[in-house]
């Protein structure tokens, strides 16, 4: 089954050295003409996180990844280097290597670079749970 999965992560404070940080990830999944969306609260996380732990929460909820096609829309280049391409990252090792071992699972699986907030319904869809996760996160 095919999978288009529309993701993207928020943080709040991300740029302000001091003040504590809220993210979250917003995730709108569609298979055929069935589609699901969710946001996810995480806390204390910087925008590159977010964006990492939206692919990640996505997969989680594919049951039979085995038989998946999915193809994951993201703005985010970080995330696509990072899980994709041959980038060579120097932070978040750990959750990096946790999505890449779900990618794994998958039967096939790509990331196809979007623009963020140029009008795309599902990718401004996927920003705006982000940004109301930041609002719930602890």
């Amino acid at each position: 089954m095919r999978f288009d999965i529309w993701v993207d992560g928020a943080s709040s404070g991300n740029h302000v050295q001091g003040k504590p940080r809220r993210a979250g990830a917003g995730i709108v999944a569609c298979a055929g003409q069935h589609c699901k969306e969710w946001a996810v609260p995480l806390g204390d996380a910087t925008n590159q996180q977010a964006e990492l732990i939206a692919v990640r929460e996505a997969l989680r909820h594919i049951k039979d990844r085995g038989s998946a096609d999915v193809v994951v829309y993201s703005d985010s280049a970080y995330a696509i280097g990072c899980l994709t391409k041959p980038w060579k990252p120097k932070a978040n090792l750990e959750l990096i290597q946790e999505t890449q071992a779900l990618i794994a699972e998958c039967h096939s699986f790509r990331m196809v670079k979007v623009a963020g907030h140029t009008g795309d319904p599902k990718n401004e869809r996927a920003n705006e749970l982000a940004v109301s996760a930041t609002r719930q996160a602890p």
